[in-house]
C-alpha cells in the first residue's frame, strides 16, 4: 500500500467510526445527517467513484422514513457502538474501499479471478444430524489446524480479501474460532451457527472481539425447527438470540427452504418474529440433494421457487430488514458466484471446492497456497461458462444448468467429495434435470418481463466473453487481462 492510500485508509476508517458514534447518539433523527456528511467526506477526499455512489444511493433511501432507514435506526440501537465501529470499517474500508480494488487489480495484471470472500470450514466436527444436511456426508473427525487457517487469512489479505464466511460442521465447537477472529481484527466475519453453544459467555467473548456476525440456522417455529434439527433446538436458537442482543453483538439468521416448511419461514408471522428478536439479515438457502441421505421430496416445487422469489424482494422492500436469496439474487450477482468467481469453499480437510453445494474437489489448500488454488484447472473451465445461461434466474449448476455440473465432474483430477456427481446418474440426475426445464419455463418469462434492461445487459456480455474466448484460444487468462467483468 502506498503512503497516499494509507492516508486515505485512515482518514477513510476515521470517517466511519465518527459517522457510527454520530448517529449512535440519536439513530432516528441523525441518520440522515450522518450520510449526508459522509457523503461530503467521500466527494472532498475524491474517493473512488464506486464508493461514492453507493454513498449517494443510501442517502437518497434515507432521505424520507423507508424500511431502509428504519433497518438501519435499529441496527444502532441494537448494537454495542464499539462493535458497530469495527464492522463498519472492517467490512466498508478494507473489504470494500481498499480491497476490492486491490482484487481487481490482481485479476487484470495476473490473469486469474480474486474473489471477494472464502466460505471457510475449520471443523466438520458437529453437536447436531440435521435432517439432510448439505455437509452430512463429510468425515467429521476433520478439522483445519488453527495454522493453516491463521495463514489462510492472511493469504486472503494479501490478495485483497478482507470478509470470511465460516460454517461447518458447528464452527463454535472449533476451539480456535475466535482466537481467528481476534487475530486478523481488521478483517470481516460471519459465520452460520446452530446457535446451541451461544451462552452469554460466549455472546461476551464475541462481543469483545468485535468483527464478527452470527447467522443462526433455524427451520421457521419450534415444529419445524425440532423436527430437521432435533427437540429442543428451536429453545436455543431463541436463547442464543437473546444472549446476542444482551451482549449487542449484530446478528442474523439462516433458512434452508424445503417443501415442507417454505410457505412458514416466508410469512408475515416468521419474519416479523425474527426481527423482534433483533436479527437483522436473513439468508434464504433452498434444499439442495446434497450430503447426508438426499431427498428429493424436500426440494421446491418450480411454483414454491416462485413464491420464495417474489416474497424475498417483497420483504425487503416493505420491512426494515435484508433479506438474501442465494438462487433466486442471481439477478443482482449476475448469475453463478461460485468457482472463484466471488468465492471459493475451503472444507476441514483441506477440500477447494467451487461452492458449499458443489461437492467436487480440486487440490489441497493443505498443500499449496491461496494463490494458487485460485488458479486451478476446473475454477477456469467455470468461470468459462459462467454465467451458464442468459436466463439469471437459472444460476446455479447444479439445479438449474446440471449438465454444467456434469462436465466440470468429469475434469481430470476433479475427485466427488460426498457422492453428489455419482447420484447424478441416478434418482437424483434424473428429477434435477426436469426440475431445471420446469423452472426455466416458468421463471423465463418472470425474468424478461421484470428485468428487461439485465436481459440485455448479460446477453451483450455474453457475446463479448465468447469472442474473448475464441479470439484467444480459450484461455480464460486473456478475458481478465482484457479488463472485463461483469
Amino acid at each position: 500500500m502506498s503512503i497516499g492510500e494509507e492516508i486515505k485508509r485512515r482518514a477513510l476508517s476515521k470517517a466511519i467510526e465518527w459517522f457510527v458514534g454520530y448517529v449512535y447518539k440519536n439513530p432516528d433523527e441523525n441518520v440522515r445527517k450522518g450520510f449526508e456528511s459522509l457523503d461530503r467526506i467521500a466527494n472532498t477526499l475524491n474517493f473512488d467513484e464506486l464508493f461514492r455512489a453507493q454513498i449517494k444511493n443510501v442517502l437518497d433511501v434515507v432521505q424520507n422514513d423507508t424500511p431502509t432507514k428504519k433497518y438501519i435506526a435499529n441496527l444502532f440501537r441494537d448494537t454495542r457502538k464499539d462493535i458497530l465501529q469495527k464492522i463498519a470499517v472492517n467490512f466498508i474500508v478494507n473489504a470494500g474501499w481498499f480491497g476490492v480494488p486491490k482484487a481487481q487489480k490482481i485479476t487484470i495484471r495476473e490473469g486469474f479471478r480474486v474473489p471477494w470472500f472464502i466460505l471457510v470450514d475449520p471443523t466438520e466436527r458437529c453437536n447436531y444430524n440435521c435432517i439432510g444436511c448439505w455437509a452430512g456426508s463429510y468425515d467429521r473427525a476433520h478439522e483445519l489446524s488453527f495454522e493453516r487457517f491463521d495463514k489462510l487469512m492472511q493469504e486472503a489479505k494479501e490478495l485483497g480479501i478482507y470478509f470470511i464466511v465460516v460454517s461447518g460442521g458447528e464452527p463454535t465447537i472449533y476451539p480456535h474460532l475466535i482466537d481467528i477472529f481476534k487475530k486478523h481484527n481488521d478483517m470481516a466475519f460471519m459465520f452460520y451457527t446452530n446457535g446451541s453453544l451461544i451462552n452469554e459467555k460466549y455472546a461476551e467473548r464475541l462481543a469483545e472481539v468485535g468483527n464478527a456476525v452470527p447467522c443462526i440456522s433455524v427451520e421457521g417455529f419450534k415444529e419445524n425447527t425440532d423436527w430437521r434439527r432435533g427437540e429442543g433446538a428451536w429453545d436455543k436458537v431463541i436463547r442464543a438470540m437473546d444472549n446476542l442482543k444482551k451482549a449487542g453483538v449484530p446478528f442474523g439468521y439462516s433458512v434452508t427452504e424445503t417443501s415442507k416448511n417454505v410457505e412458514e419461514v416466508l410469512s408475515d408471522e416468521f419474519v416479523d418474529f425474527m426481527i423482534d428478536k433483533g436479527a437483522k439479515i436473513a439468508w434464504y438457502f433452498q434444499y439442495i440433494p446434497t450430503g447426508r441421505a438426499p431427498d428429493v421430496k424436500l426440494m421446491l416445487t418450480p411454483e414454491q421457487r416462485l413464491l420464495s422469489y417474489k416474497r424475498i424482494n417483497e420483504i425487503r422492500s416493505t420491512k426494515p430488514f435484508f433479506a438474501a436469496d442465494f438462487w433466486n439474487d442471481g439477478i443482482y450477482t449476475d448469475g453463478c458466484i461460485a468457482g472463484a468467481r466471488s468465492y471459493i469453499h475451503i472444507t476441514a480437510d483441506g477440500g477447494i471446492e467451487p461452492c458449499a453445494f458443489i461437492h467436487l474437489a480440486q487440490g489441497n489448500i493443505n498443500e499449496i497456497s491461496l494463490k494458487e488454488a485460485l488458479q486451478l484447472p476446473f475454477f477456469k473451465e467455470i468461470q468459462k461458462l459462467q454465467p451458464y445461461s442468459d436466463n439469471l434466474l437459472r444460476p446455479c449448476m447444479l439445479v438449474d444448468n446440471p449438465e454444467v455440473f456434469k462436465k466440470i465432474g468429469s475434469l481430470p483430477g476433479v475427485r466427488s467429495t460426498d457422492g453428489t456427481l455419482e447420484n447424478m446418474s441416478k434418482e437424483v440426475g434424473k428429477h434435477l434435470e426436469e426440475l431445471s426445464k420446469r423452472w426455466e419455463e416458468i421463471s423465463r418469462p418472470v425474468f424478461e418481463k421484470e428485468h428487461p434492461e439485465v436481459a440485455r445487459k448479460i446477453r451483450e456480455y455474453k457475446r463479448r466473453k465468447e469472442k474473448i474466448l475464441r479470439e484467444n484460444e480459450e484461455k480464460i487468462e486473456a478475458f481478465y487481462h482484457s479488463g472485463e467483468t461483469y
